[in-house]
């Protein structure tokens, strides 16, 4: 379209805008469409034309500058003829115009006759509120506001990008129901036929409306056209479903489902994959899912996965359920009130692959907490009592009961805290053992002592000539937990979590309730931050270290002979951590540095970048090195980066190395164009996936703003999926 035919359309460049309504624009669009139509301060109709006659058979004939004003529509042409209040036909430069609507054309008849359609030929249409807008060879509109396009097209651009349309033999537009109806259907983007539909239904606003969704497509060298057209039926207001048939050229086909129900108490969930496979046959996934709020105080829910396929996971899959060793099945009740929470849980799963090993199940678990908490004393108690029962029956289950009392007093003023606190911990056995057919039973009670302390010290300070602040905050813990005899003591569900500088002032060894870690330590801390004028915390400094007066005995497997220690290093090492954020930078990083051989065992370094605007750089590394299991070592780097060609094109690419496989494990490179109706990305990707192996793919996506979206996005998360952040404009 011809920039200077804008104008028919109420549009302001953005230039031409108040500051108010400029801020209101996104970055990309160019203008907006301006309503100065106002309601007419008259009763009845008042019409004004250069000539104004009426014939013996009562139609008033408006020649020059002819105009039909009423309460709430405007009409003007060069040439209107009619009787008031029953029709009007109009001829040369035809506008009418009412609150949030503009109609021109060449010529209109305009009827108040119920039974009888307004028509305009040759005409341009626009809703102001919802963006919309077309042209049409002949359009009319019904009593009802349904509007009827024939040989035409609309579209949500602005008029001076026509990035995408939707062209149509026969459109029905109907604003009450927020859909739309068409005939030999295009939608071209770039003036592109990309789709071609006989009938289509499509959204005009947010109703939930039966019908086609738009395909998702892709492309792999492996896999060849992939293929993808979901269903949604809108069954009932509180019911509805997608079905999604899914093809893939050299692969097979399939058929996902999701039924959704809302009750007044939650939502329900069902999903179901299912794809054919050309080589393998049928492979499935199904997931049954709710949660419902009974009241204030009850909620109940319960979670049932299942591959009933052996080990066979559906290629195409475009719901939650993904490749997993174990399948959940599991069933809650809870009861919250205030400070006492009970909650009965019942688990099972499903292991796929035999020659994996299963889980432990609880038949059931049962947990209550209760937490009193004054402004000088904080005490909670929690309880647990788990049957864990091993479904392959070839080592050991039981029943375990968990009690831990955590009691400290709260001593602080406005520039420091105090807090000593006893942490006492029961636990009780009932064991079965397969491999010798014995039942035992086994426990053990402990109390740690601890005592948390911090001192803050602020000062004030001057930065870019405004006002800052800074705050140092020394702080000591001590960790006394005495060495216990464990040796009996199974293991269901223990873990050594991975040291931190939050870790170090923890109170416990280990994660889960099977082991009580022995220590007697004092931790040292250090912490920092750095306040703007806005009291926005820019930058946080924290180091730390553990200092043992005693080696450690107690570990997850194995005997704990007080006599052999596991751990005899005096200290740990040394723990920092770095945060710092502003509009255009961020930074978290993480150090662990061992003192004593000069090693560094964990550092990782997460930052984005926005050196200028519409620029962004994402920069990461990991190195954690002498893990206690092998395969969470790990040392690789990445850098992704976004950067403009012009105001709409931008590239986005990023690198991924494995030191330790001496490979690349992630390539993207990719180009995405965006203005104020559509958002597009191709990217080219190659990748490790989960199964060890390399894979490749080419992948579009777009978002038609004002009607739907299409295209395919790879499951791994990358710097495409920064790019597109969920088709927002901008990133």
């Amino acid at each position: 379209m011809a920039y200077g035919q804008v104008d028919q359309w109420d549009w302001i460049p953005r230039e031409s805008l108040t500051k108010e309504q400029q801020s209101q624009l996104s970055r990309y669009c160019q203008g907006s469409y301006i309503n100065s139509w106002q309601a007419n301060d008259i009763q009845g109709t008042d019409l004004t034309a250069d000539l104004i006659v009426r014939d013996e058979n009562g139609v008033i004939h408006l020649q020059g500058e002819a105009e039909i004003r009423q309460p709430e529509t405007t009409l003007s042409a060069d040439k209107i003829e009619g009787i008031p209040n029953e029709y009007y036909q109009a001829n040369g430069n035809v506008t009418l115009r009412s609150n949030d609507q503009l109609i021109r054309s060449s010529r209109a008849y305009i009827t108040n006759n119920n039974s009888s359609p307004t028509e305009f030929s040759d005409a341009k249409f626009l809703s102001h509120q919802s963006k919309t807008r077309g042209e049409a060879k002949l359009l009319s509109r019904s009593q009802d506001g349904v509007i009827f396009i024939k040989e035409g097209f609309f579209t949500t651009c602005e008029p001076t990008e026509e990035s995408w349309q939707l062209y149509g033999s026969s459109i029905k537009i109907d604003t009450k129901s927020g859909f739309g109806t068409a005939e030999h259907v295009q939608i071209r983007v770039a003036g592109l036929p990309i789709f071609y539909f006989p009938w289509l239904r499509f959204p005009i606003d947010n109703t939930r409306q039966t019908g086609f969704l738009f395909p998702s497509f892709g492309f792999s060298g492996s896999d060849g056209l992939s293929l993808s057209a979901p269903f949604y039926w809108n069954i009932a207001p509180n019911y509805d479903a997608t079905i999604t048939p899914q093809v893939i050229q050299k692969k097979g086909e399939g058929l996902d489902l999701e039924l959704r129900h809302l009750s007044p108490y939650g939502e329900t969930m069902y999903e179901q994959s299912t794809f054919f496979d050309n080589d393998e046959g049928e492979q499935t996934l199904l997931k049954l899912t709710t949660a419902q709020k009974i009241n204030t105080y009850f909620s109940t829910g319960f979670l049932l996965e299942d591959n009933p396929t052996e080990n066979k996971y559906p290629e195409a899959n475009s719901t939650s359920i993904g490749e997993k060793d174990h399948y959940q099945r599991s069933v809650y009740v809870s009861a919250n009130n205030g400070n006492l929470l009970n909650k009965v849980t019942y688990l099972t799963y499903q292991t796929p692959d035999n020659t994996v090993d299963k889980p432990f199940e609880w038949l059931p678990r049962v947990d209550s907490s209760y937490r009193l908490s004054t402004s000088n004393l904080d005490y909670r108690i929690d309880a647990q009592y788990t049957d864990f029962y091993d479904p392959d029956e070839n080592n050991f289950d039981g029943k375990r009961i968990v009690l831990n009392q955590d009691t400290k007093a709260n001593i602080s003023n406005g520039w420091g805290s105090l807090t000593p606190g006893l942490l006492i911990q029961y636990r009780d056995y009932d064991i079965h053992n397969y491999t010798t057919t014995s039942d035992s039973e086994e426990s053990i009670s402990h109390i740690t002592g601890y005592i948390d302390s911090s001192v803050v010290f602020e000062r004030r300070l001057i930065l870019d000539n405004s006002p800052w602040r800074q705050t140092l905050e020394p702080q000591l813990s001590y960790l006394n937990s005495p060495y216990k005899d464990q040796d009996f003591i199974p293991d269901f569900d223990a873990s050594v979590p991975t040291m931190t500088y939050s870790q170090a002032f923890s109170h416990n060894r280990f994660n889960g309730n099977d082991r009580i870690g022995d220590t007697e330590q004092v931790t040292f801390g250090l912490e920092s931050r750095l306040y703007d004028a806005n009291n926005n915390e820019r930058w946080a400094f924290k180091a730390g270290q553990i200092f043992y007066l005693k080696d450690r005995y107690v570990g997850i497997t194995g005997n704990t002979d007080e006599n052999n220690a596991i751990d005899d290093s005096k200290r740990s090492d040394l723990l920092t951590s770095t945060n710092y954020n502003t509009d255009r930078f961020s930074l978290t990083g993480n150090l662990n540095y061992n003192l004593d051989n000069s090693k560094v065992n964990l550092a990782q370094i997460v930052a984005s970048l926005t050196p200028v605007d519409d620029v962004k750089i994402n920069l990461s590394y990991l190195y954690t090195i002498n893990n206690t299991d092998p395969d969470d070592d790990a040392k690789q780097a990445s850098v992704g980066t976004i950067f403009p060609i012009n105001q709409n094109w931008s590239m986005f690419t990023q690198y991924t190395y494995d030191f330790l496989r001496e490979d690349g494990t992630k390539e993207i490179a990719g180009l995405g164009y965006e203005n104020c109706c559509i958002k597009v990305s191709m990217s080219y990707q190659h990748w490790l996936n989960d199964d060890n192996q390399y894979d490749r793919g080419v992948f579009l996506q777009f978002i038609l703003r004002g009607l739907s979206s299409a295209g395919r996005a790879n499951s791994e998360t990358n710097i495409a999926d920064s790019y597109w952040n969920q088709g927002k404009v901008g990133y």
